[in-house]
């Protein structure tokens, strides 16, 4: 059958119009995403921003998930604990990766980036363009910064006569990267009527002697920053609930957190927190804007999930006798 010069245009039309087809779809079809997390599963920072990864994500794209567990190994296993990731990674050419926090980070974005896949971080306490991600080919991400003054401020509302406060966290280089960020490596600052005293921890012992010593001195109220890395006197890992549970039962005064994680019954009663479902959102916005979009990760700007929200506790409010301001208590996300 001959072509006529009508139906041969009308075929390369045909042709171009597929194409076009083709080329705007291509970016909606599923992906393999590789998440990789610092911690492990069950830290519920971790449980959080996955959960948020799976609600955004899922079912159109394919997550699978491997971790470092880098809050209860030793340091000296991580860069092997990196390894077998980077290994799988190259085995199961993922489309794009997620990294969550600054373990991870530090140990495996600029490696995969450099390998030619987009990388979307999130949990990223420490500063960019300090450890020289920032502007990198194929990497963008979340950066959490906690609002550490303005908690403590907005806190201290509660206790008018309240004049001293101490802030715990363990010795982990995300707990000493926070506290570079937040309170510019000081121990003790000024904040209002406030003396703030820091504390970076490196055991359970020096932990409890921290609380012990607070529940005697002056001190008029706790915050519980990051606590996940303590071992007791024999080297023994303790689990964070136990160490947060120990905190809320010894602490005579009332006791805050930073992350919402640390907040419940027993626990601390509340505070103005950042939460891994946030990070998990922000980061899933990345993560659709370069596979819907096709925008290159670079062209994406890093982001600060800042918002924060009010989290507390309603037994560990009873206990405390404290009396929530009403501008706090109309915006409060409550838990048991």
């Amino acid at each position: 059958m001959s072509v006529t010069p009508w139906s041969a245009s009308v075929l390369r039309a045909l042709c171009v119009l597929l194409f076009c087809c083709v080329t705007t779809l291509s970016p909606l079809l599923a992906a393999e995403i590789l998440v990789v997390e610092s911690y492990e599963p069950s830290h519920p920072w971790d449980a959080s921003y996955l959960q948020a990864l799976k609600q955004r994500l899922e079912p159109r794209h394919h997550l699978t998930f491997r971790h470092l567990d880098t809050k209860r190994i030793p340091r000296e296993l991580f860069d092997i604990e990196a390894e077998k990731i980077w290994q799988y990674y190259q085995q199961s050419k993922p489309d794009l990766v997620v990294i969550g926090d600054d373990n991870a980070i530090t140990l495996l974005a600029r490696r995969i980036a450099g390998n030619g896949t987009p990388v979307v971080y999130l949990g990223m306490n420490d500063n960019p363009r300090r450890n020289n991600l920032y502007g990198l080919p194929n990497l963008t991400g979340v950066l959490e910064r906690p609002l550490m003054k303005r908690n403590i401020l907005e806190m201290a509302e509660m206790i008018p006569a309240a004049r001293k406060a101490l802030v715990l966290f363990d010795s982990s280089d995300v707990s000493v990267t926070a506290v570079e960020e937040e309170f510019r490596n000081q121990t003790e600052l000024k904040l209002g009527n406030l003396t703030v005293e820091i504390k970076l921890l490196g055991s359970y012992s020096l932990w409890q002697e921290a609380v012990t010593q607070a529940n005697r001195d002056g001190t008029d109220m706790i915050f519980v920053g990051l606590y996940h890395t303590l071992h007791d006197d024999q080297g023994q890992y303790v689990l964070p609930e136990t160490v947060i549970g120990w905190t809320g039962r010894q602490a005579q005064k009332p006791l805050f957190g930073f992350w919402d994680f640390s907040i419940g019954e027993g626990k601390a009663i509340g505070g103005l927190v950042l939460s891994g479902a946030e990070q998990g959102d922000v980061a899933a916005d990345q993560v659709l804007a370069i596979l819907d979009s096709g925008r290159p990760a670079q062209s994406l700007a890093p982001r600060t999930a800042e918002r924060g929200e009010y989290v507390f506790s309603r037994s560990a409010l009873r206990s405390s006798t404290l009396q929530l301001p009403q501008k706090i208590r109309d915006k409060t996300r409550w838990l048991p």
